[in-house]
């Protein structure tokens, strides 16, 4: 669950930094710094996720904690794609409740 807040929250960052996304999401056009800073906090984010999944699998082998993170990776991809195209305003709000989220089921 924490890895797929982790790639919700960073999938949500990239998409963010987009410059169609952003306007959509917070009506205004991002400047070109703004836009960096989104998109390299959600790549931050994703490799974050696959790192503690990697170092920490808990229960499972690495292996299939690397099958779960990609999993985990596919699912948050989707739901952000849908959040960007149906609830674009709703989307930042969503992306910091999953970052906080997943901050307090840090392992």
């Amino acid at each position: 669950m924490f890895e797929l807040l982790l790639c919700f929250a960073g999938w949500s960052g990239i998409a963010l930094g987009l410059d169609r996304h952003h306007e959509d999401a917070w009506t205004s056009e991002g400047g070109a710094r703004r836009l960096r800073l989104l998109r390299r906090a959600g790549g931050a984010l994703l490799v974050l996720s696959l790192l503690l999944a990697v170092g920490r699998p808990g229960p499972l082998t690495v292996p299939l904690s690397v099958t779960w993170w990609s999993v985990a990776l596919s699912v948050a991809a989707l739901g952000t794609t849908a959040m960007a195209t149906w609830l674009p305003r709703r989307l930042p709000t969503l992306a910091l409740l999953a970052f906080v989220a997943a901050l307090a089921l840090w392992p």
